[in-house]
């Protein structure tokens, strides 16, 4: 019975040590995060350029979106759903703005603290870098 009790609080001993901060993996964050906040975006369609702001928020009741509000330029009014997964994100085909009137699809990247997009908007080729 002594050797049982013995094994027991060996074994245990192991099972706390494995489990000290060293080997403790760091729980998956969010990868919607470095999406948030305000971005400064310069446009392009064709040889026209503008640049206006765009804030990004989560969606809180899809892990997986996001919401861009101003996208395009358009106004506080144009807010665009889009999935994020890992550093891409993803413009589903959808409409936009006052009356959702303006369609809008494409997909963007997330690289060195920069958003790189390619889209559609109201049958237009767009894209975008935007910063911090």
């Amino acid at each position: 019975m002594k050797k049982l009790g013995l094994a027991l609080i060996a074994v245990t001993m192991l099972f706390i040590a494995s489990c000290s901060e060293d080997g403790t993996p760091t729980p998956d964050t969010d990868p919607r995060e470095k999406f948030l906040g305000t971005w400064n975006c310069k446009e392009t369609i064709g040889a026209s350029n503008t640049t206006f702001q765009i804030d990004i928020s989560k969606d809180a009741s899809d892990a997986d979106y996001i919401f861009i509000e101003n996208f395009s330029g358009y106004g506080d009014s144009a807010i665009a759903h889009v999935e994020v997964l890992d550093n891409s994100i993803v413009i589903p085909a959808q409409n936009i703005g006052v009356g959702s009137t303006i369609p809008v699809q494409g997909t963007g990247v997330y690289n060195n603290d920069k958003i790189n997009m390619t889209y559609t908007t109201d049958g237009n080729s767009a894209t975008a870098v935007c910063t911090h």
